[in-house]
């Protein structure tokens, strides 16, 4: 059997999806399932043993347009898949696999364009975003977590950098990643916070903190270049090599976006999530019962925020509490989890 799963999303969506591959190999254990996504989501899924291969659709660069849709369709067409998985829940996705003539279509009844499928599974907002998507095939409850795969390289480079600045030098010293970054600006927590909290938490020399994200993200003003346990990893590594350092990490520390979803596949670190309130209502929280998301309870409580009945469709309400979360809160968080390592 030939399986493609569809899912041009944002890259935490991808990482999210990683349990969906997993299941899908457990039930057809011989098939060969490939992954249509964008190229900015490629590295979360390289290495993955699942996957026979990984297609592109670079749907706002050199794929834009009508142009780039053929050039995409004509490649599936080619493959001639037997079933097609679509967790993206817009139209665009749905008509790929209708017009590769897959026989076997399977979605979201929220999808626009969710009449073109074979399949409609609805969407429980009561569920884990992870539940959702393993809703789309046959799913019992059980635990899966998510998975990337760094590979023997990425490990290499990790410990290489985290050597060059004494990081093994002290056996008492704790790992911290700090991801303050996120693709949505509304999900990010005041910068100036996250500064106070690195400048709390470099005090203890035992404490080697990591700043993570992309190359953009540098613009995010948190520079220590005077301190040896502060390191800045933005724009250095990519996402699986994220992965590789995040396996080393104690605590994670970031908001609603990639690296906190990333975290929750590994075991060693206590994951700690900024969110705005209502969010974890709408089924995105860490995956992992090490974890603990911070929101400002207040600010839901009194009703500032309405879920709406239409809940797929998101609001910026749902991140106005954040800047309202205290830089102690967070700090004394972090604090009271590693004094439970």
């Amino acid at each position: 059997m030939k399986i493609l799963i569809i899912h041009t999303a944002f890259i935490g969506d991808i990482v999210l999806s990683t349990p969906l591959i997993q299941r899908l190999k457990y039930m057809y254990p011989n098939s060969k399932i490939d992954y249509l996504t964008l190229p900015t989501n490629q590295s979360v899924i390289n290495n993955n043993p699942n996957l026979h291969e990984i297609l592109l659709y670079d749907k706002k660069g050199k794929d834009r347009g009508i142009k780039g849709f053929l050039r995409v369709l004509k490649i599936l067409k080619q493959k001639k898949y037997d079933y097609a998985v679509i967790p993206h829940r817009f139209i665009k996705s749905i008509l790929l696999a209708k017009l590769a003539k897959i026989p076997n279509i399977v979605g979201f009844d929220v999808a626009t364009g969710s009449f073109l499928l074979n399949k409609k599974v609805h969407y429980d907002m009561k569920k884990h975003e992870v539940e959702r998507l393993l809703d789309l095939v046959e799913y019992k409850g059980e635990k899966i977590p998510i998975r990337i795969y760094p590979s023997k390289e990425n490990f290499v480079k990790i410990d290489k950098i985290l050597k060059n600045h004494g990081y093994f030098e002290n056996q008492e010293q704790k790992l911290i990643l700090i991801a303050p970054g996120s693709q949505r600006p509304e999900k990010i927590w005041p910068i100036e916070k996250y500064r106070e909290v690195i400048e709390k938490l470099k005090k203890n020399k035992n404490y080697f903190i990591g700043i993570t994200g992309s190359k953009s993200e540098k613009e995010l003003l948190l520079d220590f270049p005077e301190d040896k346990n502060v390191i800045d990893f933005r724009g250095e590594i990519n996402l699986v090599e994220f992965g590789a350092l995040i396996s080393k990490a104690d605590i994670v520390v970031g908001n609603d976006s990639s690296p906190v979803h990333i975290a929750s596949g590994f075991e060693k670190p206590f994951v700690i999530g900024i969110f705005g309130p209502g969010k974890r209502t709408l089924g995105f929280f860490p995956w992992t019962e090490k974890s603990n998301v911070i929101e400002d309870n207040e600010f839901y409580e009194n009703n500032i925020v309405i879920i709406p009945k239409n809940q797929h469709k998101y609001k910026k309400d749902y991140y106005k509490g954040i800047p309202l979360i205290s830089v102690d809160r967070v700090y004394n968080e972090i604090i009271k989890r590693i004094k439970k390592i």
